[in-house]
């Protein structure tokens, strides 16, 4: 009997370890100023993220082109991410900016990251759940409130 009791406590020790590597979308750190690799985190193959470095259809969003001086823009950048509802900017410095956004009903976390890319004179943006297979679309709706007020405030042009 208590052979039994230990190899199903094992199975489900197993059973819950695979669930949680299953539900768990993709816990970041911010990147450092110092980092050589300057691209933001990928996207899982799970539908709770979007980034305009994405490659696939159903992680990609428009680039964030600027029509601003990034030393202009930084202030409205940093700004327009505060601004988003539930949302905490935890880390940030000139050209890059590390948010956490909190669900409405259930406090899930959600990521947001902002990078400059000199070269293009654009910025990456990543939005991801931390938790869960997909997030009904509202990593997506965050970067298009992002967008939407940077083009309000003449930081980056229309999508194309």
């Amino acid at each position: 009997m208590i052979e039994r009791f230990k190899s199903v406590s094992r199975a489900y020790l197993v059973l819950t370890l695979l669930s949680l590597s299953v539900l768990s979308g993709c816990a970041i750190s911010p990147l450092s100023e110092t980092d050589p690799d300057r691209d933001l985190n990928w996207c899982p193959p799970l539908l709770n993220c979007v980034s305009t470095e994405a490659v696939t259809f159903l992680h990609s969003i428009d680039e964030f082109q600027l029509i601003k001086p990034i030393d202009e823009a930084w202030p409205d950048i940093v700004a327009a991410v505060a601004a988003l509802p539930r949302t905490e900017i935890k880390h940030q410095y000139q050209g890059y900016l590390y948010a956490k956004s909190y669900s409405s009903v259930f406090q899930f976390i959600d990521y947001v990251e902002v990078l400059y890319v000199d070269e293009d004179q654009t910025l990456s943006v990543r939005s991801s759940s931390m938790l869960g297979l997909l997030d009904f679309f509202v990593n997506y709706f965050r970067t298009e409130t992002l967008r939407d007020s940077l083009q309000a405030n003449g930081v980056i042009g229309s999508s194309s």
